[in-house]
């Protein structure tokens, strides 16, 4: 291998690494201030947060993961009181690349399929972004 080839080689790694530690900081943190939450079921998160408001099962348990999915954290340990501001908040100087992103962009998507109008700016916890979007789906039928 020539000189040139293992420079450029080890320049991947290096980048590489620096990527995957970029990512992994902001998780670590989201998920350290998750850590003392015990782990609720499907069942448990629909039962104690969803059932008593009478939202649609299927589709409350839905906007919940896509939440978890896209902050890339276990969905068992969010809580409906979870704000996007504060808990679910990227960390002290990573506000910049934050998948808070990826879920104002699932709700804008989500919200343009609906056909209908809304004002997702007032989404603040994950209880508002389910509700708000169980709400949609109500006007739509």
């Amino acid at each position: 291998m020539s000189g040139g080839l293992v420079t450029t080689a080890l320049g991947a790694l290096v980048v590489a690494g620096a990527v995957a530690a970029w990512s992994l900081v902001p998780r670590r943190q989201r998920l350290k201030r998750l850590e003392r939450r015990s782990e609720l079921s499907p069942d448990q998160i629909y039962g104690q947060f969803f059932a008593p408001q009478n939202l649609p099962r299927e589709l409350a348990l839905e906007l919940w993961n896509e939440v978890a999915v896209s902050l890339n954290l276990p969905p068992g340990k969010l809580r409906p009181a979870d704000r996007f501001d504060k808990g679910l908040a990227p960390p002290k100087g990573w506000e910049y690349d934050d998948e808070v992103h990826e879920v104002q962009w699932a709700a804008e998507r989500r919200l343009k399929r609906s056909g209908l109008e809304g004002d997702p700016s007032r989404i603040e916890t994950l209880a508002d972004y389910v509700r708000f979007f169980c709400d949609i789906e109500r006007h739509k039928a």
